[in-house]
């Protein structure tokens, strides 16, 4: 059986994967990298240089499309209440992988408790394929469904998330205590690495990005080519739009930049993660 850490380059895989290495051994262990094609190359030289590090096998995974290009199909950027991009760049690139498997697997995730109520309430251990057999928030996954059927006849997948009690501090102290480091982007203040910037990126976030010519250009041109902007409408203030529909890139930098921002005075309750029972795939 494959022991499989499903590794984004964040600080709670980074410990899943020196834990695994350490309880099953590196040569039984395989590395997962979902490649959204909207990464920071920091993230992509920490992903790189953590699994030569532990001496695993590294897999990465492209889907259909990438972040920008997905985006342009949609003729939209995803939003907090419309988070296509988890499933199209993550979720179904990594069931086509395990699809492609002939042996059973056990996945493991990086999922902790204090980042969202909805984590807090996933199950320890659970099948992969847990909701094409029963429904999850009203609803069954369908994405290749017979062929899901079909492998699991002869396969299993199971999920692990061996680090839901641990505290950020126990994730953090974990790398460290194993001579390693975080993605440095932790160390410039951003709180989410995976996908850069994520959609549902802090304004303190971005306005750190402001201080990084190339990535406000990136996010100007990602703005041009898809043809809307990348913020939703309550970003920032409505008087502060240059044009009054959306803010574009250049109307948010303007904001976190001038003096009287008040950026994240307020978050909403239970957090900003991601809700679903494949993820684990973002940190």
């Amino acid at each position: 059986m494959k022991i499989v850490v499903s590794f984004s380059g964040g600080k709670d895989s980074q410990a899943c994967l020196i834990q695994a290495v350490e309880k099953y051994g590196s040569d039984k262990v395989e590395a997962v990298f979902c490649d959204t094609g909207w990464e920071h190359p920091a993230t992509y030289r920490h992903v790189e240089d953590t699994t030569r590090l532990l001496k695993v096998k590294l897999t990465v995974l492209t889907g259909k499309y990438s972040f920008v290009s997905l985006a342009k199909h949609k003729n939209r950027f995803p939003s907090v209440k419309a988070r296509f991009c988890t499933e199209e760049l993550k979720i179904k690139p990594m069931i086509d992988w395990v699809l492609s498997r002939t042996e059973s697997l056990i996945i493991i995730q990086g999922i902790r408790s204090g980042e969202s109520n909805a984590r807090a309430a996933m199950e320890t251990e659970c099948m992969y394929f847990q909701n094409y057999f029963t429904a999850i928030n009203g609803k069954k996954y369908s994405y290749r469904k017979k062929e899901v059927l079909e492998w699991c006849k002869n396969y299993d997948a199971s999920i692990l998330r061996p680090i839901k009690d641990w505290s950020s501090q126990d994730v953090i102290d974990c790398i460290l205590n194993h001579n390693q480091l975080p993605n440095p982007l932790y160390y410039r203040g951003f709180k989410r690495v995976g996908c850069f910037p994520c959609i549902m990126c802090r304004l303190k976030e971005i306005e750190l990005i402001s201080r990084d010519p190339d990535e406000v250009e990136k996010l100007i041109k990602a703005e041009e080519f898809v043809g809307s902007s990348f913020f939703s409408t309550d970003t920032i203030p409505e008087r502060f739009y240059k044009d009054k529909n959306k803010p574009c890139v250049q109307d948010v930098i303007k904001y976190v930049t001038d003096k009287t921002a008040t950026l994240d005075m307020f978050e909403p309750e239970g957090g900003y993660s991601c809700m679903s029972l494949f993820h684990g795939l973002c940190e």
